[in-house]
C-alpha cells in the first residue's frame, strides 16, 4: 500500500523536514474507513514529541461539521426543527432585530453576520455573547452574501443546547461520536491524554505552548465547547465519520443520518451568490483549497491546520491534519494542502 503513495509520503515528510509544518497525520478514508495513514514531525516541536497515527488535534472549525452540523440534522430528523424556521423560535431576543434570519441563513453562512467577534476580550459568557449578536443591526441583509461567519455556529450550538436540554457536548457524544465509535473524540480531552495531543499555539500569557485545550480564544472562553470550535479528534475517528458520509449516514450497520440528510447538507444552496455553500459544507467552487486534481465534491478546514474533503464521485475523503499554528500563525498551509490533495487523487486512481 505504501508503494501507492510514495511520492505523497516523501511530500509529506520533506514538508516536516524543512519545518513547513511541525506535523502532519495523513488520512484517506473510503466507505470501508480508514484505507491508508501517514505521520511524519512532531506533535510537541519543543519537547520532541513526535507525530502518531493517534495523535489527537485540535480541529478548530471543523467542529462545525462533526459535531453542530449533525446534530442539527439529528433534531430535523426527528422533526423538531425545520431549515426555514426563524431563529427567534428558539432564541426569542433575536425577533426584534432579525426576524427574518433563519436556521438555514445560519447554516449556509448567509446570516449577513461578520466573521468573527473577540467576545473573549470583553469577558462575555456565551448567553451574553448570544444576546449580544441578537442586538447587532449593522450588518448585511439575511440571503444576500455568502459571509463565513463564526457567529453562524456559535448560535447553532446553543440552540442546539435549547432544543434538548443538553450540552452540544453531551449531545454530540451521545448520539455521533459513540454510535460511530469515535473512542478519542470529545471537547475538553482528558489531561491523561496529553502525550498524544498536538500542541498548538506559544501563548504569551502561558508562557508556553497551549497544549491540550483549545486554541480559538473564543471557544476557551466559552469552557472549551462552542458550535464553532473546541473538539478533538484522531484520523482513525475521522475516517469513521468520513465513512458514515460516504455511505450515504450508516456505519457498521448503525444509522447515524438519513440519505437525505446527508444529500440536503451538501446540496448546493447558494447558486446564486458568488460562494458554494451547502449546510456547513464548503462545497467544491475553484481548485484554490481541493487541489487542480480533486475538482469535485465538499469539505472544510480549521485554523489550527486540519481539514477534510470528500470525493463522492470518487468514494473517498482526504483527511489532514496538522498543527501548523505551532510554528505561528503566518505558517500558509494552502499550497501545501492542495500538492497532498494532488498527490492523494493520483495515487488514488484506478483504486
Amino acid at each position: 500500500m505504501e508503494n501507492r503513495f510514495f511520492e505523497v509520503i516523501n511530500y509529506i515528510n520533506e514538508a516536516t523536514e524543512k519545518h513547513l509544518v511541525p506535523g502532519v497525520v495523513l488520512g484517506i478514508a473510503t466507505p470501508r474507513g480508514l484505507e491508508f495513514t501517514h505521520s511524519s514531525g512532531y506533535a510537541h516541536f519543543q519537547k520532541k514529541l513526535r507525530m502518531t497515527q493517534d495523535t489527537i488535534f485540535d480541529l478548530a472549525s471543523i467542529t462545525k461539521v462533526t459535531s453542530t452540523l449533525p446534530a442539527i440534522l439529528q433534531i430535523m430528523e426527528n422533526g423538531k426543527l425545520d431549515l426555514d424556521d426563524p431563529i427567534y423560535y428558539y432564541l426569542p431576543p433575536f425577533k426584534q432585530n432579525h426576524k427574518d434570519m433563519t436556521i438555514k441563513h445560519l447554516l449556509t453562512h448567509t446570516s449577513g453576520f461578520q466573521p468573527g467577534i473577540k467576545f473573549f476580550l470583553e469577558g462575555y459568557s456565551l448567553e451574553e455573547s448570544i444576546t449580544f449578536i441578537s442586538m447587532i443591526t449593522e450588518k448585511k441583509p439575511p440571503g444576500t452574501e455568502v459571509i463565513y461567519s463564526d457567529l453562524n455556529f456559535i448560535i447553532l450550538g446553543h440552540i442546539v443546547e435549547q432544543i434538548t436540554g443538553q450540552s452540544l457536548a453531551f449531545f454530540a457524544k451521545q448520539n455521533i461520536y459513540q454510535t460511530l465509535d469515535m473512542t478519542d473524540t470529545d471537547f475538553n480531552p482528558s489531561k491523561n491524554k496529553l502525550d498524544r495531543i498536538a500542541a498548538t499555539e506559544y501563548r504569551n500569557s502561558l508562557s508556553d505552548y497551549q497544549w491540550g485545550c483549545v486554541h480559538d480564544e473564543n471557544a476557551h472562553h466559552f469552557g472549551g465547547v462552542s458550535g464553532h470550535a473546541g473538539l478533538f479528534s484522531t484520523v482513525k475517528d475521522l475516517a469513521s465519520f468520513s465513512g458514515m458520509v460516504l455511505n450515504k449516514g450508516k456505519w457498521n450497520h448503525k444509522k447515524i443520518l438519513s440519505q437525505s440528510s446527508i444529500d440536503l447538507s451538501t446540496d448546493n444552496w447558494t447558486k446564486s451568490l458568488k460562494l458554494n455553500r451547502g449546510l456547513g459544507w464548503q462545497l467544491y467552487d475553484s481548485p484554490s483549497f481541493s487541489g487542480q486534481f480533486l475538482c469535485d465534491g465538499f469539505g472544510h478546514t480549521g485554523y489550527t491546520g486540519t481539514s477534510i474533503w470528500f470525493s463522492p464521485d470518487r468514494l473517498f475523503a482526504v483527511i489532514l491534519l496538522t498543527n501548523r499554528v505551532h510554528f505561528g500563525r503566518d505558517v500558509d498551509i494552502s499550497k501545501f494542502r492542495r500538492i497532498v490533495h494532488n498527490l492523494v487523487t493520483i495515487s488514488m486512481e484506478g483504486y
